[in-house]
């Protein structure tokens, strides 16, 4: 089913300021802690004034995904930290406000419904395509800042949150344009796949485009036999999404 989306928008005393949709590194999975509540009323609530919190989409596996915060602004959502005892809080500093999306599931106290699950399947794997996050960097708050959220999906091997990222993860990203000012997933893919391919190719898998990103794509290239260029278009992604070496 195609996602439908509507914008209730928060108030803007509820979330921070502007950033490049390139740097968003992470989608986190949260949950409200209610039961039987909607997508739309929490929307409806945080279109009051000083929260002190905020998400970018909220989702009950009702008719629409509801939109709270602008991609291309910062939530308040993964701050402080609870705890980073055992597996708790892996990617404390690491994922933050300012590189995430954040997606809240509603009416999900003791299990998920189905149909929330569905949704927020659908809602992640749209958001991972168009912001290029592969599934290993789609985490639960939890894995953020050890909060215990969303209760359900929460520990180290917990089964309903392996065979979420299962379900998210079935295809490998594939990207047809990378550019220096794609986002920093899509270079780091890339940089990947060149350290993979090239033989003595050792750069840093950081996101940034910088002379050594550079000077490998133009070795992989005279590797295929081709022409030097400025980017990565879809010949080369191809190329590269293929493992070609030669």
């Amino acid at each position: 089913m195609a996602l439908k989306f509507k914008k209730k928008f928060a108030h803007k005393s509820n979330y921070g300021g502007t950033r490049s949709t390139k740097d968003i590194d992470y989608i986190v999975i949260h949950y409200t802690g209610n039961s039987g509540d909607t997508a739309l009323n929490n929307c409806k609530y945080f279109q009051g004034a000083s929260r002190g919190a905020s998400a970018h989409y909220f989702v009950d596996g009702g008719k629409y995904v509801y939109k709270s915060v602008a991609v291309n602004r910062v939530a308040w959502a993964v701050g402080g930290c609870y705890s980073t005892v055992g597996a708790a809080g892996n990617y404390y500093k690491k994922c933050t406000n300012a590189n995430s999306l954040s997606v809240e599931m509603c009416n999900s106290v003791g299990k998920v419904p189905a149909n929330v699950r569905e949704q927020t399947i659908e809602l992640v794997k749209f958001l991972m395509k168009k912001y290029g996050v592969p599934a290993s960097r789609v985490i639960r708050h939890w894995d953020v800042n050890g909060k215990e959220c969303p209760a359900p999906w929460i520990g180290a091997d917990n089964k309903e949150w392996n065979n979420f990222k299962k379900a998210i993860g079935g295809q490998a990203v594939k990207y047809t344009t990378v550019k220096k000012t794609s986002s920093k997933n899509a270079i780091r893919w890339m940089q990947g796949k060149l350290n993979s391919l090239t033989p003595g190719s050792d750069i840093a898998v950081d996101g940034d485009w910088g002379p050594a990103t550079q000077k490998n794509l133009e070795r992989y290239w005279k590797q295929l036999g081709w022409k030097k260029g400025s980017y990565a278009g879809k010949k080369t992604c191809t190329a590269l999404f293929k493992n070609r070496k030669k």
